[in-house]
């Protein structure tokens, strides 16, 4: 059997009533994992049990675990199998419990009161309490700790904890998207020594890491301490690191593993056509290209906006995706948001003319300088989207060098700024527009443009974060975007295209898409093999 399935990233979600109850949510996302399936200890009529030991392709070694710091997919996917905040996502997107069994708000907005199960523990068998979730929080909202939602966490006024399982939220002001926000994996509760550090990661989620070989593979086992142990059916991941695409591919459909992530485009119809393989595709993340905008050409404004209009968008989008992304500019919003502007996302259709216009109003006619793009070739679509960059702006005037390597080396170079122009793209981990906050403020990260005016930004992200959703919240985001395509700090290209592959004995695994695609791994603690 081989099976090909489609889903698109969905809407934004209204909040419910004011005081929410998260016990149904989890038997839900439960049961939609499991249901059909036998116990990870009997299959029905006497049968002997599946081995529930799942053998993962895994696309790159994560370069480590800071709480709250994005470093990479592989990253954020590791975590939401070790670790777990106070609420996660479910099959659909949507918030459920975690740590947390329920949570109140107050009417202002202002005030979140969150429950935490009994009896909760950590890998190592240290209590969680919420002097935990006290720590952890105030972690993320110090600026130099470098959280990718540092500013989400910096809005929280006071933290109270009356008692051990009791947490109080004040806000300076009203988050629409907290709870989004708290979902986020790299948001997790963790114990004190690990708050900050790198290496093996130790959380409270449905697994733990019992074994580490350095550039090899993690093994990882059930965790008793968690708090749903028994509804955890595999007993055993091991994570072997396949940086190289192909290898991945043919280690899945050989048997050598049951399941690998981050499936390039160009192995889509293979995989399709394998015997015993389910592919799953959807929507992912934003592609840009980042600049260095702190000396030389690419700190004038002009010279950005001429790269934009150099730029085209399809051409991106079909070598970087084969046609399965989309092709859009503007701010990084996913085209079914109701946030998503088309207009605005069209205004750099590519002009080559008029770019050459603007390179001569920024002091650089016909070009006449060389810039470096940073890349990497560990990815599908990165080298292929440096070379058409290259290219284009060639036809400009500007002369590119292309510096690749493997994925760590663009990270690390990134976080310094040691580039011109950088393949990347803008962070996001909610889907909700306030996720842009990430793509315009913090400290340095590969993840967003080195040196970014963020004072153009901040109070507008601020706004747009404590609006409810509707007319004003929409207006707010379209002035951010106005901003933007003045300033172009980056250069979107649109949405990739986000695809896992797995053996057709894997049962209860739910993809995600758009921003919280490298969340979908949550699933796998209701996931069992059936064969």
């Amino acid at each position: 059997m081989n099976t090909l399935t489609t889903r698109f990233p969905r809407g934004t979600r209204a909040r419910g009533a004011r005081i929410i109850g998260l016990v149904g949510a989890a038997t839900m996302a439960l049961t939609l994992g499991l249901a059909g399936c036998a116990s990870g200890s009997d299959s029905g009529g006497g049968a002997a049990a599946a081995d529930q030991t799942l053998k993962i392709g895994f696309s790159a070694e994560p370069p480590g675990f800071k709480t709250g710091v994005d470093q990479g997919s592989a990253n954020r996917q590791l975590t939401t199998l070790v670790r777990r905040g106070l609420l996660s996502y479910g099959p659909d997107g949507e918030v459920v419990p975690a740590l947390a069994s329920d949570y109140e708000v107050s009417d202002d907005g202002l005030t979140y009161t969150f429950t935490l199960r009994d009896g909760l523990a950590f890998s190592n068998d240290e209590d969680l309490t919420s002097e935990d979730v006290k720590r952890t929080f105030e972690f993320l909202a110090v600026p130099e700790n470098g959280a990718a939602d540092q500013t989400s966490f910096a809005n929280i006024a006071g933290i109270e904890t009356p008692d051990d399982t009791t947490v109080v939220l004040t806000l300076s002001e009203p988050q629409t998207a907290l709870p989004k926000v708290i979902a986020n994996p790299l948001n997790a509760i963790v114990p004190e020594e690990a708050v900050d550090a790198d290496g093996v990661p130790v959380g409270a989620g449905p697994f733990m890491v019992t074994d580490y070989k350095k550039g090899v593979s993690y093994t990882l086992e059930a965790d008793p301490h968690y708090y749903e142990a028994d509804s955890v059916e595999l007993d055993k991941i091991v994570m072997t690191f396949m940086a190289d695409a192909q290898t991945r591919v043919k280690a899945l459909v050989g048997g050598q593993v049951d399941f690998i992530d981050y499936v390039p485009a160009a192995d889509y119809a293979t995989l399709e056509n394998a015997n015993g393989v389910t592919l799953d595709t959807a929507h992912g993340l934003y592609g840009a290209l980042q600049f260095n905008l702190t000396e030389g050409p690419l700190a004038v404004p002009e010279v950005r906006q001429a790269i934009a209009y150099a730029l085209d968008l399809e051409s991106l989008n079909e070598v970087g995706t084969l046609g399965y992304g989309t092709s859009n500019g503007g701010l990084p919003i996913p085209e079914d948001s109701e946030y998503f502007d088309e207009e605005q996302a069209n205004h750099f259709a590519q002009d080559v003319d008029k770019a050459k216009d603007l390179l001569a109003e920024g002091g650089y006619a016909d070009g006449g300088f060389s810039l470096t793009l940073l890349t990497n070739s560990q990815y599908f679509g990165y080298s292929e989207r440096a070379q058409v960059i290259k290219s284009d702006l060639e036809k400009i005037g500007i002369t590119v060098e292309i510096e690749t390597g493997d994925y760590a080396n663009q990270i690390a170079k990134g976080n310094s700024g040691s580039y011109d122009l950088m393949i990347g793209g803008p962070p996001a981990a909610i889907n909700d527009p306030s996720a842009l906050t990430g793509a315009f403020i913090g400290g340095p990260t590969f993840v967003r443009s080195f040196g970014i005016d963020q004072e153009l930004y901040a109070s507008l992200l601020d706004e747009g974060a404590k609006t409810a959703d509707g007319p004003e919240r929409k207006a707010i985001y379209h002035e951010l975007g106005e901003i933007y395509l003045e300033d172009v700090p980056f250069v979107t290209w649109g949405q990739g295209a986000a695809a896992y592959a797995y053996s057709d004995d894997l049962e209860g695994f739910e993809m995600l898409s758009g921003p919280i695609v490298y969340s979908s791994m949550y699933s796998l603690a209701g996931a069992r093999l059936t064969d």
